[in-house]
C-alpha cells in the first residue's frame, strides 16, 4: 500500500500552504521535477510528431486552462482529496500519495474521477462526494491562490498585441468563479468555457472547440497553455498547439500527451517570444541585406554593360 507523501516537492509556492496541518512542501517552480526542462537558450521543443513550436508573433489568441495553469491550485485539490478519501475509507483509510493524485485525479472531470474511484456507488452518492470535495477546496482556496510566476507580465504582453483570450477549464462553476476572482481575472477573459457545460469535458476537444468558436478563431490561429495530460490531449484533439506548464505533472507525461513545448512558468513564454522576435529581426535584416546586395550587383552589371556598349560603338 503506498504511503503518504508530500505532493511533488518543487511544484508550487510554499508560501501558499504555511497554515496547513501536515504541511506539504511546495516551491514553484524550482524543484527536481523541473530539472528535466532545458534552458530557454535551447527551446524545449518536443518530438516533431507533437507539432512545431508556434511563432507567438503570428497567433491571434491564447486559451488558458485555470487549475495549475493560471494558479498553482493542485496542492489544495490534493489536500482536499487526501482528507475526504481517507474519511470515506478509500485505500483502507490511508491517505493517497502524490503519484496516485497525478495519475487518477489531476485535471480530470469530477464525474469521471468519482466513477473510477467508486464504481459501485450510486450516481447520487458520487455527486455528493464531488460536491463536498469541491466545497473543501473552496474553503481553503479563497485567500491562498496566487498568480503563476510571470503570468501578469505575459498577460500585459498579450494586451500589447491585442490578442484574444479565453479560459477553458474542467473545474465546476463555483471553483472557476472563485479562482478567477481571487486572481483578479474575473472580468479579464472574453470567454470562459466550462467542461461540465459542454457535451463532453476534457480530454475531449469540445471545450477548446467551443472557445475557438466564441473567439472566432481557427485552431492554427491560437495556442493553449495546459498543465494536465487530459487538458493537453483536449487541445491536441482540437488541433491547437499546446504548451505544457510543469506546475505539477511529470514533464514526460505532458510530452506523451502531445504538448509541443514545456515551460516552467510564463517567464519562459516571454523569453520564447523575445527569442522569436530577435530571430525574425535577424532574418528580415538578412533579407534586406541580400536584396540590397542583389540590387547593387545588378546595377554594377548594368554599368559594365553600358561601358561595353560605349567601347563597341567606338
Amino acid at each position: 500500500m503506498p504511503t503518504p507523501a508530500a505532493f511533488l516537492a518543487g511544484s508550487c509556492r510554499s508560501s501558499l500552504f504555511g497554515d496547513f496541518r501536515n504541511r506539504i512542501a511546495f516551491n514553484c517552480p524550482q524543484g527536481s521535477a523541473l530539472r528535466a526542462v532545458s534552458s530557454m537558450a535551447a527551446p524545449n521543443a518536443q518530438p516533431e510528431k507533437n507539432g512545431k513550436v508556434p511563432d507567438l508573433k503570428s497567433v491571434k489568441g491564447v486559451l488558458f486552462d485555470i487549475d495549475g495553469t493560471l494558479t498553482c491550485s493542485d496542492p489544495l485539490h490534493f489536500k482536499a482529496f487526501q482528507d475526504i478519501l481517507s474519511e470515506v475509507g478509500f485505500w483502507n483509510g490511508q491517505p493517497i500519495d502524490e503519484a496516485f493524485f497525478r495519475q487518477h485525479i489531476s485535471g480530470r472531470h469530477n464525474p469521471e474521477i468519482a466513477a473510477e474511484l467508486f464504481p459501485h456507488w450510486p450516481e447520487e452518492r458520487r455527486t455528493a462526494f464531488s460536491e463536498e470535495k469541491e466545497q473543501r477546496f473552496r474553503d481553503m482556496a479563497g485567500s491562498k491562490l496566487q498568480r503563476m510566476p510571470g503570468l501578469s507580465e505575459f498577460l500585459a504582453w498579450l494586451e500589447s498585441r491585442s490578442l484574444r483570450k479565453a479560459a477553458v477549464t474542467n473545474a465546476p462553476r463555483g471553483n472557476t468563479e472563485l479562482m478567477l476572482s481571487a486572481l483578479q481575472l474575473d472580468t479579464y477573459f472574453e470567454a470562459v468555457v466550462l467542461g461540465e457545460e459542454c457535451a463532453r469535458a476534457k480530454p475531449h476537444p469540445d471545450p477548446y472547440l467551443q472557445a475557438l468558436q466564441l473567439l472566432g478563431l481557427q485552431p492554427h490561429e491560437a495556442v493553449v497553455i495546459e498543465d494536465s495530460p487530459a487538458g493537453v490531449r483536449a487541445a491536441v484533439a482540437a488541433g491547437v498547439p499546446c504548451f505544457g506548464i510543469t506546475s505539477g505533472q511529470d514533464p514526460a507525461v505532458l510530452i506523451a500527451a502531445g504538448c509541443c513545448m514545456l515551460i516552467k512558468d510564463y517567464h519562459d513564454l516571454l523569453k520564447l517570444a523575445e527569442q522569436q522576435g530577435a530571430d525574425s529581426n535577424s532574418s528580415t535584416q538578412q533579407q534586406q541585406l541580400q536584396a540590397a546586395t542583389g540590387k547593387a550587383a545588378a546595377q554594377n552589371l548594368q554599368e559594365k554593360h553600358v561601358v561595353a556598349l560605349n567601347v563597341d560603338s567606338r
